[in-house]
């Protein structure tokens, strides 16, 4: 995977400085700060692939600048003539990946710089042969493109139905991005509204009932990191308006605090609800969304990727404990299956395979195990015309999404994230179900 960095060279020597961009102009875009002051208002305004600093910048130390470098999530290397080990352990304390003798730039420099693409091209190649298994020349290609931008301090917005892999996304990004750094997930559709605004700012002590420690919120935690907020679309209009004035400003205040907090990080944000219908429907703010799709990137369904359907169950064949086959007539069903539920529909069914009595998966199999996925709906069948007869179209879908519900509740002992993913359904329409049919659990 080739990339052009973003460089910033800082160095108060002008033949130094010209030196560098010669050594460093095939490898991306160069900036220059001759100075500690333009340095920093550089950091403030951008950030950057990779920084390279001298030590002795006229008045200043590069050794002060480093841990700025650091928390805007950029390779730190110094350059420079001192050997003192004082100031070497310095520098590493504060944070730099390398420290280089001026005199040996031509020779080391480039080396570590390969080494830093190399880095990030093996990620995203493991990637692709040990998580996120695509044939998909398009599907390729888009994700290759996305990892070669500098997408740290920006937002990025994953689009795409339930169990395409949005959350393997999210942490490719960040391994490429922060791979030091933390990684703070929060799945708003978990979180009941009363306590989001709590997970994502966090609280003081007493701020409310049950409210006995001080917490630190998601934001916080993220900074100088990657901040996934999933199912984003579940949030209510009211918290949205808090979400984009703590993205806009950069800071937001913990409840029951009038103190600000400040932090940076790269927002991934995720859904599976058809967002711009709902920015259509004024359910979701469309400010927000374009504050959040910095970069958008949508991740096909299984059905519009069927190459990828064998190559994922041999995958998860290899992935199982217990190894089985699958007969030829058996794989041919399976690869024309539409997967509603997308790869983790497909890894869940490989699960089941792998636990058969036989260890041999044949057709009438596959048939029993696609089917009695649903098997709460089979018994709605019979009589359908009648229902909708005499109480209408819309009363017997009311029926049937009310018995699927509390089955999938049963099912899953109340855990609503796992009735969403075996309804297949958005949260949205799973809370408006809950509401329609007053059904408490």
């Amino acid at each position: 995977m080739k990339s052009k960095l973003s460089i910033l060279i800082i160095e108060d020597d002008k033949y130094a400085r010209l030196n560098l961009r010669e050594i460093l102009a095939p490898f991306g875009v160069l900036e220059e700060a001759a100075d500690a002051e333009t340095a920093f208002q550089k950091l403030k305004e951008y950030t950057y692939d990779i920084v390279i600093t001298d030590i002795e910048l006229g008045t200043a130390s590069g050794v002060d600048i480093i841990p700025t470098i650091v928390k805007k999530g950029s390779h730190c290397i110094v350059v420079s003539s001192y050997e003192s080990e004082a100031v070497i352990e310095k520098a590493y304390t504060a944070g730099a990946s390398h420290y280089l003798a001026k005199f040996k730039l031509r020779e080391q420099l480039p080396v570590y710089i390969n080494k830093f693409l190399q880095n990030k091209s093996e990620r995203f190649e493991k990637f692709l042969t040990d998580e996120f298994i695509t044939q998909d020349p398009e599907t390729i290609e888009e994700l290759r493109r996305l990892c070669e931008i500098n997408l740290k301090n920006q937002n990025l917005f994953i689009s795409g139905a339930t169990g395409t892999g949005k959350s393997l996304l999210g942490k490719l990004i960040h391994d490429i991005t922060h791979p030091e750094a933390p990684l703070i997930h929060l799945n708003c559709a978990e979180v009941s509204e009363t306590l989001l605004e709590s997970e994502l700012f966090g609280h003081e002590k007493g701020a409310f009932t049950g409210a006995e420690n001080k917490k630190d919120g998601k934001l916080k935690l993220a900074n100088g990191g990657t901040l996934f907020l999933d199912e984003v679309a579940t949030m209510s209009l009211g918290m949205q308006q808090k979400l984009l004035k703590a993205l806009d400003e950069k800071t937001f205040y913990p409840v029951g605090s009038s103190t600000p907090v400040r932090s940076d990080f790269t927002l991934v944000s995720a859904t599976c609800e058809g967002i711009l219908e709902k920015v259509e429907r004024k359910e979701f703010r469309e400010d927000l969304y374009f504050r959040l799709s910095g970069f958008h990137f949508h991740l096909k369904s299984l059905s519009e990727r069927p190459d990828d359907i064998e190559p994922l169950i041999k995958f998860f064949q290899k992935k199982a404990s217990r190894r089985f086959v699958i007969k030829s007539d058996a794989m041919e069903a399976l690869s024309k299956y539409p997967w509603p539920g997308n790869v983790r529909e497909l890894s869940k069914v490989c699960e089941r395979f792998s636990q058969s009595l036989t260890g041999i998966v044949d057709l009438g199999m596959v048939k029993k195990t696609i089917i009695s996925k649903i098997p709460s709906l089979s018994s709605h069948a019979e009589g359908w015309e009648n229902h909708v007869l005499n109480h209408g179209l819309r009363s017997y879908i009311a029926t049937v999404e009310k018995k699927a519900v509390e089955e999938a509740m049963k099912r899953n002992n109340g855990k609503i994230t796992a009735c969403i993913k075996d309804l297949k359904i958005s949260s949205s329409a799973f809370y408006r179900i809950l509401q329609e049919h007053q059904l408490n659990f």
